[in-house]
């Protein structure tokens, strides 16, 4: 009971003392030239748990800290690739809306080389009125640029407008569907005169103009082209306005009315022609 006591109050010697005794037989184990004798069978008796414990310790630790390691780099590597897919996302979206310009731009220019009594300049379109259609707008060429009030705005589709106020480096430029434009047309086919007019009013927008002053004895179908006639010394002659939808006469009227389907698509615009000059032939 002393001796118990003794250790108990000591613990130390017992942890130094089974210290000792593993180290011997460790020396012991290390010395066997192959022939275990009875003190090298105790000590491979007392060690072989303990190294399997240590061992399975050491194991464990290892693999802990590889799969740690192991998911800390996975999540880098997300991370990376997530960054590197948004980038990638980005770089499509902006090819894609490039190769969408150059398709528009290819156009217009195209529109400019065919008609070569027109002398144009491009422009971008940088603001409009609220509401859904381009019925006035702003775009980013001005008096620095030639541009003057009254000059013809197309695109390869069409007319778009006139110019109706100018600064620097911008204008301002109403479309032929605002309720308050008025431009001459001609059908092409009967070769009858009219005023094309817009009629997207306060309340009532559809986005097509209505071609008023034509004669009773007008052969106007529908399906028939409408393009600027050139009076007024306003616009060129022989843009493209549009189609004839539907051909109109009330009782008390002394001419007839067609609904014109505008060839210009009013609720995208985003490059247009300016008519600079007309060339005479």
């Amino acid at each position: 009971m002393a001796l118990l006591r003794f250790f108990r109050n000591r613990p130390w010697i017992i942890i130094i003392t089974v210290s000792v005794l593993l180290v011997a037989a460790a020396v012991i184990t290390s010395q066997n030239d192959g022939n275990m004798n009875f003190v090298g069978g105790i000590a491979g008796e007392i060690i072989a748990p303990v190294q399997k414990v240590i061992y399975s310790a050491t194991s464990y630790v290892y693999n802990s800290v590889s799969q740690i390691k192991e998911r800390r780099e996975l999540r880098t590597n997300y991370q990376n690739l997530k960054e590197r897919v948004a980038y990638l996302e980005k770089e499509l979206l902006r090819m894609n809306e490039l190769e969408k310009q150059n398709q528009r731009l290819r156009k217009l220019l195209d529109f400019a080389t065919e008609r070569e009594e027109f002398v144009v300049t491009g422009a971008r379109v940088t603001g409009k009125d609220p509401g859904n259609w381009f019925e006035v707008f702003t775009i980013d060429k001005g008096k620095n640029h030639g541009i003057s009030v009254n000059m013809a705005v197309v695109t390869e589709q069409g007319l778009v407008g006139r110019v109706i106020e100018v600064g620097s480096n911008w204008s301002k430029v109403q479309s032929i569907i605002d309720g308050r434009s008025s431009v001459s047309g001609i059908i092409e086919r009967t070769r009858d005169n009219g005023v094309v007019k817009g009629n997207n009013l306060f309340g009532f927008e559809d986005g097509t103009c209505s071609m008023i002053y034509l004669p009773l004895d007008s052969e106007i179908v529908e399906g028939d082209k409408v393009i600027t006639s050139g009076l007024g010394d306003i616009l060129p002659k022989g843009i493209y306005i549009g189609e004839v939808k539907e051909v109109t006469r009330s009782k008390r009227e002394l001419y007839k009315t067609a609904i014109i389907e505008p060839a210009v698509d009013f609720r995208r615009l985003e490059e247009v022609l300016v008519v600079k000059a007309r060339v005479d032939d």
